[in-house]
């Protein structure tokens, strides 16, 4: 009872800020829009899985920002302005607090976002009757799955954070080094094992599986449960993938995203002097 009291306290106080309209706008804008735009070329294939291709980029890097934007400030921001002393004095455990304001901050992200694909679906079916609404519904519900991982990541570092300051400067950080670092390190592997600094396609299996170990590139992976002809991956002498490339790692692996820094941050704020 008291995490649902703290939930149902985060949503509403969310619903009311600027931050929900915000995140609102820039799904409707970007993903529906994205939508629209589909619809009004004449070179697009109009398939099922070229539409998922279309969505990708937008999905990989709005929906990880916006799922850090809106989770950093969950528990720090109360921290910081000594709102969660008070809080914390009304029959609630810091799990509670946690957990709580962690399905909040989830669903501000779900609302809309499923809102935005649901209308974005229907525009791009009304153009391309051969799309599959009930596939495209699957890889809306990936993205959720992505986008509520980068929520849980905010809130572990909105626990263990002291302000809302540290708490942006890590969730900035995560995702630069999600985004755009990942595949550096990639390329430092590949040298210290080879010594070489250049990777000549087609790559070996175990650089597939490193990029996977990324968060976006684990999102991609798991979007070939559904799309096998998206794998994407060229191996030397046309060799078949090895297990470990399969869509349900990419699923482990968002969801050891999801959990880990979330356990980590709760473990900090568990046992924090809050004084």
């Amino acid at each position: 009872m008291s995490l649902r009291l703290v939930a149902r306290k985060e949503l509403r106080y969310a619903l009311r800020t600027k931050t929900f309209w915000a995140v609102s706008t820039a799904f409707a804008v970007l993903v529906v829009g994205d939508a629209v735009l589909y619809t009004q070329q004449s070179w697009v294939a109009g398939t099922t899985a070229d539409v998922v291709d279309e969505f990708s980029l937008t999905a990989s890097v709005l929906v990880p920002l916006v799922g850090l934007l809106v989770g950093y400030p969950a528990v720090a921001g109360e921290r910081e302005s000594g709102s969660l002393k008070v809080l914390l004095g009304l029959p609630h455990a810091r799990r509670d607090v946690v957990a709580g304001k962690l399905l909040g901050r989830s669903l501000v992200v779900a609302l809309p976002l499923l809102a935005s694909f649901a209308v974005a679906g229907v525009v791009v079916r009304s153009a391309y009757p051969a799309v599959s609404l009930p596939t495209f519904g699957l890889f809306a519900l990936s993205t959720l799955l992505l986008g509520v991982t980068f929520v849980c990541v905010a809130v572990g570092i909105s626990a263990a954070a002291r302000t809302s300051r540290r708490a942006g400067a890590a969730a900035i950080a995560v995702f630069v080094v999600a985004r755009s670092l990942w595949g550096v390190l990639v390329n430092l592997l590949h040298y210290l094992k080879t010594g070489s600094a250049v990777l000549v396609a087609p790559y070996p299996a175990w650089t597939h599986f490193v990029e996977r170990l990324g968060p976006m590139a684990a999102f991609e992976g798991l979007t070939t449960l559904f799309f096998p002809e998206r794998n994407g991956v060229h191996l030397p002498g046309g060799a078949e993938p090895p297990a470990y490339l399969s869509p349900w790692v990419s699923l482990l692996v968002l969801l050891a995203w999801a959990t880990i820094p979330l356990a980590l941050g709760y473990w900090r704020f568990e046992t924090a002097d809050l004084a």
